[in-house]
């Protein structure tokens, strides 16, 4: 890679999107480029697209066609999309926007630094050029969802759930840590699925106690967390283990037997009002996060 280009990435969409902006990021970091938060002092633009829902669509559409004016008017020299809108819709794009020079989707880090002509650094993957406050991080501890929402197009654009081995988060942890990192925000598609393809068990309990231990690290926030079949370990941790926030992220969708089942969440009503009854009678402080679709 030619020492001391120039690249802008745009991160679009949500905090798991953060985090692989920020990989890609430190792998440019190792290939001698120079980065910058002003396209139009680029020589490459770098997209991290959003596919999920429609407004977000359109915001990655004009994003990209945005950063090609700047390609025709000579601005730029080069163009580059990734991410979900990429992953789920590359045949499509190619075909009406040819003037992007390559198109990649989600963790393509390889791909995209070969595309500058530099070198994956695969051992350094873990670590990461830090965009949030200084003192605290997305933690993505795995990729993709084997829920069958109806609703949701996770499974097509991040494919099956795939935990990240527990002793990889706990260098990643120990890296961001030394960087000064006080609170990690627990991420992934499905949270609570942690360590079920890996270990033949759900053991986010497990992770969460281990994290808690590594030196410099506060606080522990849990996002993303599924309702249905919530593991029991994790609200006696969440309980008892101080550094973890007496917080979670726990997207319910609705509260209609009719609509759930449409939605093939896998949960009722009734059960839904028993987890959330059991949190509050066991964290009685605890602060609850939710999204609802209606």
């Amino acid at each position: 890679m030619r020492k001391n280009q120039k690249v802008n990435v745009i991160t679009l969409g949500c905090s798991k999107n953060t985090v692989d902006s920020e990989r890609l990021m430190n792998q440019l970091l190792l290939n001698n480029c120079r980065l910058t938060d002003d396209p139009d002092k680029a020589e490459t633009v770098i997209i991290n697209t959003c596919g999920f829902i429609e407004d977000a669509k359109k915001e990655s559409i004009n994003t990209i066609l945005n950063a090609v004016g700047l390609k025709e008017k000579g601005t730029i020299k080069k163009v580059i999309v990734a991410g979900c809108l990429s992953e789920r819709y590359k045949d499509e794009l190619i075909d009406e926007i040819p003037e992007v020079d390559a198109f990649f989707g989600t963790e393509e880090y390889e791909g995209i630094i070969k595309e500058l002509n530099g070198t994956l650094k695969y051992e350094l993957l873990g670590e990461r050029k830090i965009t949030t406050p200084s003192h605290t991080a997305y933690f993505k501890i795995s990729e993709g969802c084997d829920r069958p929402c109806s609703f949701c197009a996770i499974p097509l654009m991040r494919g099956k759930h795939k935990s990240y081995p527990m002793e990889k988060l706990i260098a990643e942890a120990e890296f961001l840590a030394k960087q000064g990192v006080k609170e990690l925000v627990i991420i992934g598609q499905d949270t609570t699925d942690y360590g079920n393809d890996l270990y033949g068990k759900r053991n986010l309990a497990e992770l969460l106690n281990n994290l808690s231990s590594v030196d410099g690290i506060e606080w522990l926030r849990l996002m993303y967390a599924y309702p249905s079949r919530f593991p029991e370990d994790v609200i006696d941790t969440i309980a008892n283990n101080p550094k973890v926030c007496k917080y979670i992220d726990i997207p319910l969708q609705h509260i209609s037997d009719d609509v759930l089942i449409s939605m093939r969440r896998g949960i009722s009503g009734s059960r839904t009002r028993k987890l959330i009854k059991s949190f509050k009678e066991r964290i009685p402080e605890i602060a609850l996060r939710t999204t609802m679709l209606v």
